[in-house]
């Protein structure tokens, strides 16, 4: 089952307290319209929007350099900043580490990060493969099987010239973390098979925030704010960060 959207979302324009919502890699704004309309519901102005190379090809992804995501996020913001009285950022995965850039650099309100990615479960493969192997194959076809439950996110390849720049995305950011003094709220599922959960403790423990919380879930997966068993819990939890700061 492949899950996809090319739509960019926003709810409750009226709301003068403002929400950016960040997809992961090589995803869409699927994973995050749930969660964009459960807060749009609860009274916030909710934006989630594709990242450039998402919602199109694995060939158009393909094209994009990470300075290009750092850019449009960060005028994303910059523009949510301008109509809003309070500021929240929420990412997942490498959604995730691009709010923690944000949160280095505007004085917002408050940052969710979830399934955040900045070490890797194959980091050889990454660090060293990776850059010499996307040069020579441009796509990795993603393992589909017919009759199965399991949900597939974004494209049906990893676009790998795409991945090298993620790549180097998490290593800048990393550099990043100790600027980062925002109230942070760090959500983590034990069943998650792609996040390690080191991930957990490299953002909380290389923060400067004042104010940071882990929270984790034992049943969702690495999407975690789509459709799961844990939905409910986590919504209620980022709900009552935002309230609380």
């Amino acid at each position: 089952m492949i899950r996809f959207d090319t739509n960019n979302y926003e709810f409750n324009k009226s709301s003068d307290i403002g929400v950016y919502i960040i997809h992961g890699f090589s995803n869409t704004t699927y994973e995050v319209k749930e969660l964009a309309e459960f807060l749009g519901n609860q009274g916030f102005h909710t934006i989630a929007n594709n990242l450039p190379g998402h919602g199109t090809t694995p060939e158009e992804c393909n094209r994009v350099r990470y300075q290009m995501w750092l850019e449009y996020v960060t005028q994303d913001l910059a523009n949510l900043i301008s109509v809003s009285k309070k500021t929240y950022v929420i990412g997942c995965s490498m959604g995730a580490d691009l709010a923690l850039y944000l949160s280095s650099i505007f004085p917002i309100n408050g940052c969710v990060v979830g399934g955040t990615v900045l070490k890797f479960k194959n980091p050889l493969t990454i660090h060293l493969l990776i850059p010499l192997l996307c040069k020579i194959i441009k796509f990795s076809k993603k393992e589909i099987k017919n009759n199965t439950t399991t949900k597939y996110y974004g494209y049906t390849s990893y676009p790998l010239i795409a991945l090298n720049e993620m790549r180097k995305l998490t290593n800048m950011i990393r550099k990043k973390l100790p600027k980062v003094r925002v109230p942070l709220l760090i959500i983590h599922s034990y069943a998650d098979r792609l996040s390690l959960i080191e991930n957990v403790d490299l953002v909380y423990n290389r923060t400067k925030s004042i104010s940071k919380e882990k929270f984790f879930v034992k049943n969702a997966h690495h999407n975690l704010f789509d459709e799961n068993k844990d939905q409910k819990k986590i919504f209620n939890k980022i709900l009552n960060f935002i309230t609380k700061h």
